[in-house]
Formats: structure tokens, sequence, C-alpha cells
């Protein structure tokens, strides 16, 4: 009788824990992976020794030797395991399924099936979201052992057409953004034979997507240089006034603030905005100015390969290179006179192109380079944004560009084994594409526990510290920063003004009540009427001011 009763005592305790572990597993599904990350490779080892040691036929123990090998594997790359993981819940659902659609009793039990099956394909095209559904059932299975009766009340047909319409919807909703999504075409493609030097024109055609009234366009490929010095190509967009097209016209190189990290987000695939896109209203007044632009893409987006994200020299060569194969385009004849505009990520590579021009291009005079919001220091830009939602999708740019660039940044270093497939994925998608309110929704479910490291330590921290724009700058400079930007922000300008200042940089730095990030360049902004006389004074060679 004694046991029977520590069992019945022991019940309430034992439910009440199962509730507030799957309220906390809901809450915070990583969790449960890295649950099932350890559960899985314990289990597979023990399952493996078990075999190796006790089986009576050769096939049993190599079984079991293969299985032991695995869980090794997997401990030591336990983002695999999260892989394996997904791929498993996805062939349980997909089986499930067909086995109920097969079967065939009842209705409901064939739109269940069938909804089951979807699922499972849904989850492998969204294998970060399974990630944290993983998470979330296992939370509500716990749940539902403390409230057994919860899950009995609910009929079955409604349980059936609810996960079939759900189903029906989620696939229709991957297939909308799957067609919609830019696609590359051949035109960003290398050529086959690799570019002799930096700055050449390798292909040209008109451009008349968005175009502004009064302007031709262009649309280019080009070489350039990445930052380790491997030769690569980029794509920019080139805009020049109509009757202007032969009048050797100043230009304005205008380098673009974040629009992902995937080759799909380059400013020259999108439908609209795309001729100054993030800064459109100054860059099409500057075109009424009589003044071209050019546009660069940067390497790694549209183009193959890895894009220079806050990697500073990767950046500036391409919008030096940009409008050095923008003066080859046949029909134009442009002004030798530059004046770089660049705003938030592209005012990083603006101060990058100050410093990189003396040495990388001195065929290409600055009169000025104008930066604005600019990420100065990328360590203190994501340190500022981390505990952010749109913070982590920048560290998750950051860390797909830094890896990809530098051998001695290995992501699993900074990152939690669970996270590391969400944040890959979050890196593919666009920052204004349909699918990003996934990555935000990931994101703040993540908030700043995806972290495993400091992102600040070691070979990431040495590399985001090489690319703060601390070089010299021997064109004239103007940063603008707005006092209310709660992206990159006035502390974080101000900082860095009076570093340089004390260093001997001389520039012009000016802020802005009441402006944010994105409404600095916006119509309206007393930013850009100053922007545009500042841009004339550049290049009519007038005298410069400084507020060190």
């Amino acid at each position: 009788m004694r046991p029977d009763r520590s069992r019945r005592r022991a019940a309430p305790a034992l439910v009440a824990v199962a509730i507030v572990v799957g309220v906390v597993l809901i809450a915070r599904p990583l969790s449960a992976m890295d649950v099932l990350l350890v559960v899985s490779v314990a289990g597979l080892a023990v399952i493996g020794a078990h075999e190796a040691l006790t089986g009576s036929r050769l096939r049993d123990r190599v079984v079991g030797g293969v299985l032991l090998v695995a869980s090794v594997v997997l401990a030591l790359q336990p983002h695999w395991n999260v892989r394996v993981l997904v791929t498993v819940f996805a062939a349980v659902l997909i089986g499930e399924g067909l086995a109920r659609v097969r079967r065939r009793r009842f209705r409901s039990e064939l739109a269940l099936g069938a909804g089951l099956a979807i699922l499972g394909v849904l989850a492998l095209a969204w294998p970060d979201v399974t990630v944290f559904v993983i998470g979330v059932v296992l939370g509500l299975r716990l749940v539902l052992f403390g409230f057994p009766r919860l899950g009995a009340r609910v009929p079955r047909p409604l349980v059936a057409s609810l996960v079939l319409v759900s189903a029906v919807a989620l696939a229709g909703y991957t297939v909308a953004v799957t067609v919609a999504a830019p696609k590359p075409d051949s035109f960003y493609t290398a050529p086959d034979e690799a570019p002799r030097s930096p700055g050449l024109l390798l292909r040209a055609e008109p451009f008349t997507t968005d175009v502004p009234e009064g302007a031709r366009a262009w649309r280019i490929l080009y070489s350039t240089t990445q930052a380790g010095d491997e030769s690569t190509v980029a794509s920019a967009l080139v805009a020049v006034p109509r009757e202007r097209l032969r009048a050797r016209p100043s230009v304005v190189a205008w380098a673009h603030g974040t629009t992902g990290f995937d080759r799909r987000c380059a400013p020259s695939l999108r439908r609209t905005r795309t001729i100054g896109a993030g800064g459109i209203e100054a860059v099409h007044a500057a075109l009424d100015q009589g003044w071209a632009v050019v546009a660069p893409d940067y390497p790694g987006l549209g183009t193959r390969g890895v894009q220079p994200y806050l990697i500073g020299s990767g950046e500036a060569r391409s919008v030096l290179d940009a409008v050095r194969a923008a003066r080859r385009i046949p029909q134009l004849s442009l002004s030798s006179e530059t004046v770089v505009w660049g705003h938030s990520q592209g005012g990083h590579a603006a101060l990058w192109t100050a410093m990189t021009q003396p040495g990388y291009a001195p065929d290409v005079p600055l009169a000025g380079v104008a930066a604005m919001s600019p990420v100065s220091s990328p360590a203190t830009f994501l340190r500022d944004l981390q505990r952010r939602p749109v913070g982590t999708i920048f560290v998750a740019y950051a860390l797909a560009a830094y890896a990809g660039t530098y051998p001695d940044v290995e992501p699993g270093d900074h990152v939690r084994a669970s996270a590391r497939l969400p944040m890959e994925r979050i890196a593919d998608r666009c920052l204004r594409s349909p699918t990003s309110k996934v990555s935000v929704t990931e994101a703040r479910i993540m908030a700043d526990r995806f972290v495993a490291n400091s992102l600040y330590e070691g070979g990431l921290g040495r590399r985001l510290s090489e690319n703060d724009a601390t070089g010299t700058m021997e064109a004239p400079v103007l940063i603008a920063q707005g006092e209310s930007d709660r992206v990159v922000t006035l502390g974080l300008q101000d900082a860095y003004v009076r570093e340089r200042c004390a260093a001997g940089q001389s520039l012009d730095y000016r802020t802005y009540a009441g402006r944010g990030h994105g409404d600095l360049l916006l119509e309206g902004s007393p930013f850009v009427g100053e922007l545009l006389a500042w841009t004339a004074d550049r290049f009519a060679g007038e005298p410069t001011t400084t507020t060190c």
C-alpha cells in the first residue's frame, strides 16, 4: 500500500512540473531544442554502445559502431543535429499524414492526414520555423499531460479542419512569396574569363524600372575587388538627366543602406524605388540638380559571392569601381568630379571610400563624402541593437558576411547550436521582403538568447574593430545624424566624432532634432536641402568648414 500511496502523492507534483516546464518551453522554444540535442546525442550513444558491445551478429555490431560515431560527430557539430531533428520531425508528419490518408476511415481523418502531410513538406521548406515549432509542440505536450481532458474535449472534425485549412493557407503563402521573390537573371552572371583589373565595364543595358522622369538609366556589371584582394564582379545602376548625357555632369555615388545579405536583395532587382534605394528623395533631387547618379548594389547583391556587409574595404572598392565602370558606358561622358553619399551601412561604405580612395583609386578624385547616420563603429552598432529584434537581423547579416570573408570567424563560437539554423535563414531574407516578418518574429522569440559567447571577443570581435572607420580621410567629410535615431544612435556618433576630431581629422558634424534613422533623407527634412547645397559647394571647389 505504501508504494501506491507514494505514487499518488507524487502524481500532482509531477503534473505541476510538467505544466511549468511546458509553459517555459513554449515561451523559450530554443531551450526545448537544446534539451532534444542532448537527449538525441545521449540516446544514440547509449543505443550504439549497447549494440556494439552486446550484438550477436556482425551487422548489429557495425550498426552500433555507426551510431556511436554519429553521436560523436553530432556532439562535436550540434548544429547538424538540429537539421537532423528538423528532418525527422518533417518525416514523421509526412509519414503520419500519408498513413491516415491511406486508411480513409472518416472524412476528418482524411483531412487531418492531408493537413499533416502538407505541414511536413512545409517543415522542410521552413526549417528555421520548424525549430521553434518543435519546441512549442514539446511544450504543449507537457502542458496537456497536466490537463489531459483539455485535448479530449476538442472535437476531432474541428481539429482536422483547422489543421487542413492552416496547412493549405501556409502552403499558399509559401508559394506566393516564392513566386514574388526577385530572381537575378543571367545579367548578373560573371563572365567565364576573370577580369584583368578592377573598374572594368563588363556589361551594360538600358534600365527602365521606376526611373525618375527626365532621366535615362543603365544597369551595369563591372569588376571590383573584395576585402581579401580577390577579384569579383558587382552590379550597379547609373542614372543621368536626359539632356546631360554627353555634358560631363558631376557624379554623385550613392551607397545604399542595408537591404539584406542574400543576392536577391539588390536594389537593382526591385520593382519600385530602384534609383537611390533608401534615400530616394535626396537621390532624385541630385538628378534634378543635373548630376549623374551611380548606385552600386555591392558585391554579393545581385551577383554571386559574399556581400561585404559592414566590411569597409569591400564596400569602398565596389563604390569606387562602380564610378570607374560608369565612365565607360559608351552613351555617356561623365565628369571626373565625384561626391559620395551614403546612409547607414552605406554611410559606413562612404567613410571607408574616403579612406580607401587615395591608395586604391587615385583616378577617382573625391570632391567630398557625405555620410548620413553612418555605422561608423560596427561593434558598437551591433552591441547597441543586440537586444532588439532588428538588431538580431543585423547580427545575422554581419555574422554571415564576416564568416564568409574571414577564416578566423566561426559562427559556432558565438551562436548557440539551436539558433544557428534560424540565424542562417534570417540572413537569407531581405530586410523589406514579405518574409521579413518571419525574421522579426523569430528575433523577438530569441531576443538576445541566441548568443553562446560574446560577439565582441575572439576573431569576430577583432574583425569588427578592424572595420571601424578610423583611417585618415583626405576628402572633405560631412556627417549627419538624427538625434532620435534608434538604429544608429546619437551616442555612437557623438563618440565617434569626438575620437576622430581628437585624432586630427577635419569633418563637419551636424545633428537634427526629431529626426530618426529613416527620415533624415525624406522630403521635408531640413538636411536634404543642406546636403544639396554642401554637394554643390564641393563641386564648385568652395572652402570647407569643420566642427572639430
